[in-house]
């Protein structure tokens, strides 16, 4: 199986803070990745640096086999890297259907470029069936604004966004924070769907049963650096979160019995 991507040494500062410390990881072609650690562990400063938002300070990022530089979000995309941060980069004055597709709408006459007449009816009808897919089952109207939406369904339409641009790699951040029940469901549904369609996911999360749930592979990582990397066939719920917070899987035990009386 080759990677996607690959991360040697990765350094980031702020100051006199080492925020990640030679991080080295290799994300592979059609898995599922866990991204684990407590707050302040290192995580989403590692996504920045990924999706363009934070230039590395040290190390070298590989893409497809070739050195790549991502100083800005645009890199990263155009690299085929797609993030859906917590905070959701939506344009709440914009309707739904144009957040769908922002900056990739459909036109009638694509000669014109950015001068193009959008493809409106196209528009509405393409922005329908994803919501549908990611598990939004009311009918959403694909003109109303984003602003009108609650904060789970904000989430589920920056979702089907990287869904609709199928991206090597799609970055999800706690993607599931907000969400009721079935909205939940609709993104591990998703995930599951990415990687059978053979693209690659990290994932970030706080909830360990989803990610022995969807996951291939965890990586832990405390204080800026990766402690652990293991198959998630090889471990399970105790052991992962005994690495997280750096404590032995039989005093976490322990602990939860002391808890259970």
């Amino acid at each position: 199986m080759g990677h996607v991507m690959k991360l040697e040494g990765i350094e980031k500062n702020f100051g006199s803070i080492k925020a990640l410390q030679g991080v080295d990881l290799e994300v592979r072609e059609g898995e599922v990745l866990a991204l684990l650690g407590d707050n302040g562990a290192g995580k989403s400063t590692l996504i920045k640096t990924i999706s363009g938002i934070y230039p590395i300070d040290g190390g070298q990022i590989t893409v497809d086999g070739k050195a790549a530089q991502i100083n800005s979000p645009k890199d990263a995309m155009n690299l085929g890297i797609e993030t859906i941060h917590q905070d959701t980069s939506l344009a709440p004055d914009l309707s739904i259907a144009r957040n769908l597709f922002l900056g990739r709408e459909p036109v009638t006459i694509p000669a014109l470029g950015v001068f193009a007449p959008l493809d409106l009816t196209r528009l509405k009808e393409e922005a329908a069936k994803l919501l549908k897919r990611v598990g939004i089952s009311k009918n959403l109207d694909a003109d109303a604004p984003v602003a009108s939406l609650s904060g789970g369904e904000r989430q589920s339409i920056a979702i089907s966004r990287a869904m609709q641009f199928f991206a090597k790699l799609i970055i999800l951040d706690e993607p599931t924070n907000n969400l009721g029940v079935e909205e939940t469901n609709g993104v591990l549904k998703f995930i599951r769907e990415v990687r059978e369609a053979g693209h690659s996911v990290i994932y970030i999360t706080h909830n360990i049963h989803h990610v022995m749930n969807v996951a291939d592979r965890a990586v832990v990582m405390r204080q800026g650096r990766i402690v652990a990397d293991l198959m998630i066939k090889d471990t399970d719920l105790l052991s992962l979160e005994a690495i997280i917070m750096g404590a032995e899987p039989e005093e976490l035990a322990a602990e939860m019995r002391g808890k259970a009386h």
